[in-house]
């Protein structure tokens, strides 16, 4: 049975509505920045509980907005270096400087006691990740060490629309909160993403720069073509009235791994606070006893079916960072031994019972 790691999913009666809505797109002639990017807009603003949302063409647009909108200016930004590329690559584009840290074990997320130990004169602000879907369990601490520090703190929250920590959703827990709606991500709006803030001058800043700095028929910033298309924008209508829908699919087969395969002594579960929502946009689990990508190599060939990794190599073994910034191994050393032992296994909304079986079979034979 083949498996895929990840994937969207339409149910046939919203694609339906969907096809509908884009003719009526079309036939208006607004293709972007129309009526349909506004109603997403107020929507995901609602769910998250913010005064604003910003729909931009991508989760990293909107890291670099919001990094703009602080004004770097060569300033120092932390970041976990376990995350996409985009997190730390944002704030260079904005004209700062990444200042990557490391992990908890026990998360895969950042490590509040890193923060404390590269605070400078230079640090500006600090990058949250909320990896896999996990707000990390230290938020409050993570706050608090801004608040002192007089820091901004921002949510890099692509993996996580729908998570919430003590009944707060990520997105309004910092200055600002930025999402991604890549295919894969737990909602889709095919290519896009959204800024969430209670700032009424940041989300302006937003709205004007991308539309390459364009404020009343004048050019009054710098910016760029980071806008959202309409289609876009219907897709992601009908994504967000399913997002707690699917989140509830996605939480029971973490359940369902969790329930079936903690026996198991040659792998370690994330387990998950009970006053923290995750929005399982991948279920990552730690081998004990041999190495990610060989276990990886054994399901393709072996079994058909795709893990997935997040991430590995971390971003300061980045050919590129390494380079610019001087990195090496051992530098961040939980990182670097945790995640070259973590994989992910499959998690979809619309993965079957019968998959999810299969996938757990296959595991206990392997690591057994």
């Amino acid at each position: 049975m083949k498996i895929t790691n990840a994937k969207p999913f339409f149910p046939n009666k919203d694609i339906d509505s969907i096809l509908n809505d884009i003719k009526d797109s079309l036939r208006t002639g607004v293709l972007t920045l129309g009526p349909n990017v506004e109603k997403l807009e107020r929507e995901f603003a609602d769910y998250v509980g913010v005064k604003h949302a910003i729909a931009v063409n991508s989760g990293t647009s909107a890291l670099e907005i919001a990094l703009r909108y602080f004004e770097l200016n060569g300033g120092e930004v932390i970041v976990p270096t376990n995350s996409f590329v985009a997190s730390a690559n944002a704030v260079i584009f904005a004209g700062g400087k990444p200042v990557l840290v490391d992990i908890k074990k026990e998360t895969l997320c950042i490590d509040p006691n890193e923060i404390r130990k590269k605070i400078s004169a230079n640090t500006k602000g600090v990058m949250v990740v909320h990896l896999a879907g996990l707000i990390p369990p230290e938020m409050k601490e993570i706050q608090e060490i801004c608040k002192e520090n007089n820091l901004f703190l921002i949510e890099d929250a692509a993996h996580a629309p729908g998570a919430s920590i003590d009944n707060k959703k990520a997105g309004n827990l910092g200055d600002v909160g930025c999402f991604s709606f890549f295919p894969t991500k737990p909602m889709t709006t095919g290519e896009g993403g959204i800024i969430t803030t209670n700032d009424v001058k940041l989300a302006e800043f937003s709205k004007i720069v991308r539309h390459h700095g364009k404020e009343g028929g004048l050019h009054t910033k710098i910016g760029y073509n980071w806008r959202m298309s309409e289609i876009n924008a219907i897709l992601g209508i009908y994504q967000l009235r399913r997002l707690d829908e699917f989140l509830v699919k996605r939480n029971h087969v973490a359940n369902r791994y969790a329930q079936e395969l903690n026996d198991l002594k040659n792998l370690t579960l994330i387990s998950v606070p009970s006053n923290i929502r995750h929005s399982f946009w991948k279920y990552p689990i730690l081998l004990n006893s041999i190495k990610a990508s060989h276990l990886e190599k054994i399901f393709r060939e072996k079994y058909e079916i795709a893990l997935g990794t997040i991430y590995f190599p971390p971003i300061h073994l980045q050919p590129f960072y390494k380079e610019k910034f001087g990195f090496s191994s051992g530098m961040l050393p939980v990182s670097e031994d945790v995640l070259s032992r973590e994989t992910c296994l499959p998690i979809f909304a619309d993965i079957s019972e019968e998959m999810i079986d299969n996938v757990i079979k296959c595991i206990r034979m392997e690591l057994k």
